[in-house]
C-alpha cells in the first residue's frame, strides 16, 4: 500500500464543487466543533502569523465525503437550524434545571 493512500491521511475538507473549504479562524472553529460532534476528527490548518490568508480544515482522507456532506446540510440549513439547536438546548436545559 501507498503510503499515500491511507484512508487515515489528513485531507483538506472540499466544497460540494471540489474547492478547499476556506474559512475565516472562526468559522473553522464552528466547523471543526460540528465535524467532531458528528464522529468526524478534524484538524485546522492555517498561517496564524498571516490572518488575512483562509484557514482550512483538514479530515482523514476516508471521511473527506462525509465531511463535505454535514458541512453543506449544517449550511443549508442555516439560521433556522442554528435557533432550532438553540431551542432544543435550552429545552433540554429546562428539563435538567427541574430535576
Amino acid at each position: 500500500m501507498n503510503p499515500s493512500d491511507d484512508p487515515q491521511d489528513l485531507v483538506p475538507v472540499q466544497e460540494e464543487d471540489g474547492k478547499p473549504v476556506e474559512l475565516t479562524e472562526m468559522e473553522a472553529l464552528e466547523l471543526q466543533n460540528l465535524l467532531n460532534a458528528n464522529g468526524i476528527e478534524a484538524v485546522i490548518s492555517g498561517a496564524e502569523m498571516l490572518p488575512n490568508l483562509p484557514y482550512r480544515l483538514q479530515v482523514p482522507a476516508d471521511q473527506a465525503a462525509e465531511a463535505t456532506r454535514v458541512i453543506a446540510a449544517a449550511r443549508a440549513a442555516g439560521s433556522a437550524g442554528a435557533e432550532e439547536a438553540e431551542q432544543a438546548g435550552e429545552a433540554a436545559g429546562d428539563s435538567a434545571a427541574g430535576a
